[in-house]
């Protein structure tokens, strides 16, 4: 990128301090007709990665403010590019007229995302490692910090290439084998290649599994809590919320709408809904709030299924298994028996019976009134979304986004492509397959992909970053 480009990095307001990044080629050049060091050097001459103190002056050479500048030379910059950090008071006023001076000076304003895309192009990040900088900057609880973090730091890039490299390595025994096919240059043999392209689709596979909690960890769940009325639905839902987020009495059929709160279990974020009991009435507003549930049913990803340990099993009970029996097919579900404490042994076992012949064994019980079973429902959660384990957060290799995922399954299907091609085709024909695998791979970690793509991914950054 040939222009230099500035831009607040630090949130706009009121603060204490705030920053003004400025990279690029000229970044020196036009940063010293702003700033004046105190030692009386030109920034160029200055150390890097010093503080340097000096004032900051408009174009009409008024003095602005007074702060700390600091330069980084490239390649060793967040760009890779020139870059100039300048620390000043943080007032709306002295950074509006600072960046004024600079843009008068040379630089141009920088688009979202610009600094990040810098990096990117000039082999400071990989394509993963710049979405981890956008979602990092969005994280909501200290599980996705770390998980982005290590994404930074190459996690999920590292996993990818080193499969990528294996592959590069596989085609040049294929490209051998093709240039001098009278040479017998290829030092591997059909089964050889067989289980390497086996043990690629293996590690990629296992990577794709780590899509549902990528997502479940970033994104959040659609999770709906359903039951027949008087169940506890709201009472559990307020449990999980961690507050009264929800009316709660003994009148049957006080929810009458959809209510939905974010709530984090380990590092899974849900997206939890309590919805009116599921039952057949007469009542108008009743019949709006069933439907409004239905819909809530058929639209989540985790079905949280209450039922009432403490009454008989009835007519309800079984109309409303048969109902999620039809959602449970394409959605996780958790079978929570509510009202543990004083529910009569016969009763659960009764609905535990009725639930395993309808094919649900992920079944707890629990007491939403005074928080007994939480723990074991956190843990069934945390089952169903094994990536979300410490080991895996730490490592950072998860798929976290729709766009890693394609490029990662892309790859698995080319490389089941190739073995085919093994089988039934010829070597030359597998090593077409095995580019494509490649090629899919390098599109993961932005080594290979359209333009407009990296657009719209580096559009969604804040200015600044």
């Amino acid at each position: 990128m040939s222009h230099t480009c500035a831009a607040l990095s630090t949130a706009a307001g009121k603060a204490g301090v705030s920053v003004i990044r400025i990279s690029g080629d000229d970044a020196f050049s036009i940063s010293d007709k702003v700033f004046r060091c105190a030692d009386g050097k030109a920034l160029s001459e200055q150390p890097a990665r010093k503080a340097v103190f000096g004032g900051f002056y408009g174009h009409d050479g008024v003095k602005i403010d007074s702060g700390l500048t600091v330069c980084f030379h490239k390649p060793s910059s967040y760009t890779g590019e020139n870059t100039v950090e300048m620390s000043c008071h943080g007032s709306p006023v002295g950074v509006g007229l600072i960046l004024g001076a600079l843009f008068a000076a040379g630089a141009k304003p920088a688009l979202p995302g610009e600094f990040t895309k810098r990096a990117f192009v000039n082999g400071k990040l990989d394509l993963t490692q710049a979405e981890a900088v956008a979602d990092l900057l969005d994280a909501e609880n200290a599980s996705q910090l770390r998980l982005f973090t290590a994404q930074l730091d190459g996690g999920l890039g590292s996993r990818i290439k080193k499969v990528s490299d294996g592959i590069e390595q596989l085609l040049a025994s294929v490209y051998a084998y093709i240039d001098y096919p009278d040479e017998d240059m290829s030092d591997l043999t059909d089964d050889q290649m067989k289980e390497e392209i086996l043990g690629f689709r293996a590690e990629l596979e296992k990577l794709t599994e780590s899509y549902a909690s990528g997502v479940a960890i970033t994104c959040g769940v659609k999770t709906v809590i359903a039951g027949a009325p008087n169940t506890g639905k709201s009472t559990f839902f307020n449990l999980l919320a961690g507050y009264d987020r929800a009316i709660v009495t003994d009148i049957a059929g006080t929810t009458r709408d959809v209510i939905t709160e974010s709530v984090t279990v380990g590092a899974v974020k849900l997206l939890i809904s309590d919805t009116a009991g599921i039952h057949d009435t007469d009542d108008v507003v009743e019949k709006i709030g069933v439907s409004r549930s239905e819909k809530a049913l058929e639209e989540c990803e985790l079905l949280i299924a209450l039922f009432d340990g403490s009454a008989d099993f009835a007519d309800n009970d079984r109309n409303f298994i048969s109902k999620i029996s039809v959602y449970a097919k394409n959605r996780n579900v958790i079978c929570v028996i509510n009202k543990s404490d004083i529910s009569d042994a016969d009763s659960i076992q009764k609905i535990k019976e009725y639930l395993n012949m309808a094919g649900f064994t992920n079944i707890l019980s629990v007491f939403a009134k005074s928080g007994d079973g939480k723990d074991e429902f956190e843990k069934a959660v945390l089952k169903l979304y094994p990536a979300s384990c410490e080991n895996e957060m730490s490592s950072g290799a998860i798929l976290t986004n729709a766009r890693q995922y394609a490029a990662v399954t892309s790859a698995v299907s080319h490389l089941d492509d190739a073995l085919f091609a093994l089988d039934t085709l010829t070597r030359d024909m597998a090593g077409l397959d095995l580019e494509e695998a490649l090629g899919a791979l390098n599109e993961a970690d932005g080594r290979q992909g359209s333009e407009q793509g990296g657009n719209t991914i580096f559009s969604r950054f804040c200015v600044g970053k």
